[in-house]
């Protein structure tokens, strides 16, 4: 009974995204609530500072309100054309610092002393625990292989091609893998916390 629930998630976010191309702000901050915590995750993984990956997000949302009149429900679905925009936007800046993307743990930093130093709320702090935490758990949740995949896919500069070479795995493989491994990552992101 799933597939419909999940299916009814897509059409409604689909339905927000095509309001927001008309200009609804509603629509815009209810996908913002959806869609926050867990694109705020990746940033933060991707750049690791918290204060840059702020900063990303919000140019990332400029472009999703920007861009959502050419959003086509035919390509892609709403979040995953969204999670794309944050990780491109996380690329390029990293590429403009002549940086690479660096696979560090996701607890790193969150409610440390240092983080709170730098004027970060010991609430923010908390909330962004618990999100990286949350993404922890859900990456563990997945199979090794497909993990990998998904890990290379998102947070590294690889093309697919070249992540099917670094897995000695065939590119189908490893496109289906990283689907499916998104898939499941929307799904456990957008569980209640516990």
């Amino acid at each position: 009974m799933s597939p419909p629930l999940e299916n009814d998630a897509i059409r409604e976010e689909a339905g927000l995204l095509a309001r927001v191309g008309a200009g609804d702000r509603e629509a815009f901050r209810q996908l913002y609530s959806r869609w926050g915590a867990p694109l705020f995750s990746l940033a933060v993984r991707m750049v690791v500072d918290r204060g840059e990956a702020e900063e990303l997000l919000q140019d990332a949302f400029v472009k999703i309100w920007r861009n959502a009149p050419a959003y086509d429900p035919r390509k892609s679905r709403p979040f995953t054309w969204a999670f794309t925009i944050v990780r491109r936007t996380c690329i390029d800046h990293l590429r403009r610092r002549r940086h690479r993307p660096v696979l560090t743990p996701l607890a790193a930093g969150a409610g440390t002393a240092d983080s709170l130093a730098t004027g970060e709320s010991v609430r923010g702090a908390a909330e962004a625990r618990d999100d990286a935490d949350r993404l922890q758990r859900a990456l563990a949740d997945i199979p090794p292989g497909q993990r990998r995949a998904l890990e290379l896919a998102l947070f590294s500069e690889l093309t697919h091609d070249e992540i099917s070479r670094h897995l000695e795995q065939p590119v189908g493989t490893v496109k289906s893998w990283i689907r499916r491994g998104l898939l499941d990552l929307r799904a456990t992101l957008n569980e209640p916390a516990r």
